[in-house]
């Protein structure tokens, strides 16, 4: 980077999700490149595009918004060459479907969409279990979503048989009587906490990412989590440099030091989001590298599909069904 880029004084601006990258990491970032960052955090993909506005260096979007951003114009293509430290990334890391040529991102983390649950509320449940542990619970039993349309709806698709990344009416619509029908015991949309209502006995099941899902298991072995047996989703936040960032090679040197693997087990090793980073996986201890929840299994992942763009009359559809059962 250029002495100017150091100069400049201003702090890196980051809009990042709660927790990824870890808090440590981040500090580790700046004292390393030389520069403060100042982070903001979004709980949805949809919070993200909004806020691109507001002059943004670096951003965290997950797999389809990358896509999306790239597609509008709105991202910086990466320098590959400033960026060394993706050669320790796994191979199914590289040339994801939703940037295939490593362009506009760098994979920070990755995990499944499942259900956390109380063995006690729910009982003998299979594994691998299903959707209706959300969308058809025991009578009185409350259960809790996460707060982001697509996660939400896609849910729903799955549990009814149909693809996770569907947007026409047939398919919107058997997802809407599985989501309306469910209604009544849902106590909460929370993207934020959706691990504490489950360990407080609040709700009897809630719909979850794995990462804060499997922290929440090795506090408290009264829970479940399972990726339900009619298929999940499968999510990988990501690292980009927007479009309008001013300091592209500084913006590259925070990206590699993300990279480092005692950095990225950080990510791990604070509020659990698995890392694509192999290196950095070597350096976790047993029970969080082998940690199933954390690292499934091929059979599991074989029945994860990952979110692809929709178009926009396709995202207002989703959206206003989102919308429409959750308030």
């Amino acid at each position: 980077m250029t002495g100017s880029e150091r100069a400049a004084g201003a702090p890196l601006r980051l809009l990042s999700w709660p927790g990824m990258p870890a808090p440590e990491a981040l500090e580790r970032v700046a004292a390393r490149i030389g520069v403060a960052l100042h982070v903001e955090t979004i709980v949805a993909n949809e919070e993200l595009e909004r806020r691109l506005g507001e002059g943004w260096d670096l951003i965290c979007p997950s797999d389809y918004m990358v896509q999306r951003l790239a597609r509008q114009g709105r991202l910086r293509p990466l320098d590959d060459a400033l960026l060394p430290g993706r050669r320790q990334l796994a191979d199914w890391a590289r040339r994801p479907a939703y940037d295939p040529g490593d362009r506009w991102s760098v994979p920070l983390a990755f995990g499944t969409v499942g259900v956390l649950y109380d063995r006690a509320a729910l009982g003998a449940v299979p594994e691998p279990g299903g959707w209706s542990l959300l969308f058809d619970p025991p009578a009185g039993a409350r259960v809790g979503m996460l707060a982001e349309p697509r996660e939400v709806v896609s849910a729903a698709l799955l549990a009814a048989g149909r693809d996770a990344n569907a947007a026409d009416d047939a398919a919107l619509a058997a997802a809407a009587a599985l989501l309306e029908r469910q209604a009544p015991a849902v106590a909460r949309f929370d993207s934020d906490d959706f691990t504490g209502p489950v360990r407080a006995r609040q709700v009897s099941a809630h719909q979850a990412w794995s990462g804060p899902a499997s922290v929440a298991l090795r506090a408290d072995p009264g829970l479940g989590y399972t990726v339900p047996r009619e298929g999940a989703v499968a999510w990988v936040t990501t690292v980009a440099i927007t479009a309008g960032c001013s300091r592209a090679a500084l913006a590259h040197a925070a990206i590699e030091a993300l990279l480092d693997p005692a950095l990225a087990r950080l990510n791990v090793e604070r509020d659990g989001f698995a890392t694509p980073n192999a290196a950095a996986r070597a350096l976790l201890q047993p029970a969080l590298r082998d940690d199933p929840v954390l690292f499934p299994d091929a059979a599991t992942l074989a029945r994860c599909t990952t979110l692809r763009e929709l178009d926009e009359a396709q995202e207002r559809a989703v959206t206003a069904l989102y919308e429409r059962v959750a308030g």
